[in-house]
């Protein structure tokens, strides 16, 4: 059997059970139109491990759907927006990762910095506080919207660092 346009996961999981096919998805990869995320959204959507979930964690986030209802869809219009999807958050990734590349100094590390993490309560703590709306709320906010408040807080937290490194050499 020929996947096709019409052929849904059910039938590709039936039809596949063993071989391995995912190396000749790439001949049909094109990327799905995705909508803006919220901050939730991407959390929700980081927990993506698996092929099964690329399959079904971006149309139950996204789109509502349960299992049922996933599995009945067409196998390549799943995958491509699951793979989109998956694109989507390795460049918000590689992003972050870029934007908030931090060094810290021989007396941070003996201070403890990489003892701290606060994870994802931090960040929506400090959004929550910042807003004055509740920390639910900071998960219904554009992703978009929470990069830019963090990458404005991480720029003056560096403008201070460098501002108290010249005070203190003039000293």
């Amino acid at each position: 059997m020929k996947i096709t346009s019409k052929t849904t996961i059910e039938d590709v999981i039936l039809m596949l059970k063993g071989i391995d096919f995912w190396d000749q998805l790439e001949t049909v990869f094109i990327p799905a139109k995705i909508p803006e995320l919220t901050y939730g959204q991407r959390i929700d959507l980081s927990s993506m491990n698996t092929r099964y979930d690329l399959l079904f964690i971006p149309q139950k986030v996204l789109l509502g759907l349960d299992e049922k209802e996933v599995m009945s869809k067409p196998f390549i219009s799943v995958y491509n927006y699951g793979l989109s999807v998956y694109q989507e958050l390795e460049r918000m990734t590689i992003r972050d990762e870029k934007t908030f590349k931090y060094n810290p100094t021989a007396e941070e590390v003996k201070a403890g910095f990489y003892g701290i993490d606060h994870g994802v309560f931090g960040v929506v703590d400090r959004i929550a506080q910042r807003l004055s709306i509740s920390h639910e709320a900071v998960f219904d906010l554009p992703e978009r919207r929470i990069y830019a408040m963090m990458k404005i807080d991480y720029d003056n937290g560096m403008y201070q660092r460098r501002l108290n490194q010249i005070i203190s050499k003039q000293k």
